[in-house]
């Protein structure tokens, strides 16, 4: 069944969009007509409730019956992910995309020592909240994950968070631990220099090895967060 995160009003048990992209999206891609139902969950940061709706009018605005709404506690648990500055916009979007459709909470891209890129492009912004909104409606997620760029991501970290660190080094561990926050940090191709590791000294991070294979930044994003998400 389609999901739709997006601003709406309800009132009298009638919700509302407005948006004429959505609109348009209704009509002309997913020819919904008068009786389909969907579900609609507004996009704001730890909305919980999402109602399941019966279309009653597809004229200027989106009009659905509610049929029932239902809210879901959000979990303690917590994970972060700081990915280096790919070199494209592309890879960039992948990363997002990926993440999101696997239910991250928080994707900070950083520049690391070894970064091409070091600054992020305020221009493809938009674009890039599209991708990271349709991907959780797609996978049918809860929360859209907070995306940053920062300069100083070692501050971004919470307090009492289980801290990785992705790389190729002597006395690298493959045990994973239980812990309600986690923070992973993903090196760029050409590894971790030792200003990269200093940054995050003083969280005292588990250097991880991700196997023998040397992977790319954008896949070591997603296994990792996938390994910790099974744990």
């Amino acid at each position: 069944m389609q999901l739709f995160h997006e601003e709406h009003t309800t009132k009298n048990n009638i919700l509302t969009i407005s948006n004429p992209d959505t609109i348009a999206q209704c009509r002309k891609v997913l020819r919904l007509k008068t009786g389909d139902l969907i579900h609609v969950q507004s996009t704001k940061a730890n909305t919980t409730t999402r109602h399941l709706v019966k279309i009653s009018d597809l004229s200027q605005t989106l009009t659905w019956e509610i049929i029932e709404t239902k809210t879901q506690e959000k979990k303690e648990n917590y994970t972060q992910i700081l990915v280096a500055l790919p070199n494209k916009q592309d890879k960039l979007e992948l990363i997002a995309q990926k993440l999101t459709e696997i239910w991250i909470d928080e994707i900070i891209f950083r520049p690391a020592e070894r970064s091409i890129v070091k600054q992020r492009n305020k221009n493809k912004e938009q674009r890039l909240l599209s991708i990271i909104k349709e991907a959780l409606e797609q996978s049918r997620g809860r929360f859209l994950p907070q995306i940053s760029f920062r300069e100083n991501p070692e501050d971004a970290i919470q307090p009492k968070t289980l801290v990785y660190l992705f790389d190729k080094k002597e006395n690298t561990t493959t045990d994973r631990e239980t812990s309600p926050k986690k923070a992973g940090i993903i090196w760029p191709e050409g590894w971790l220099t030792q200003k990269d590791y200093d940054r995050f000294a003083k969280h005292n991070p588990k250097i991880y090895d991700l196997g023998s294979t040397i992977l790319r930044m954008e896949t070591a994003a997603i296994v990792w967060w996938w390994l910790l998400k099974n744990k």
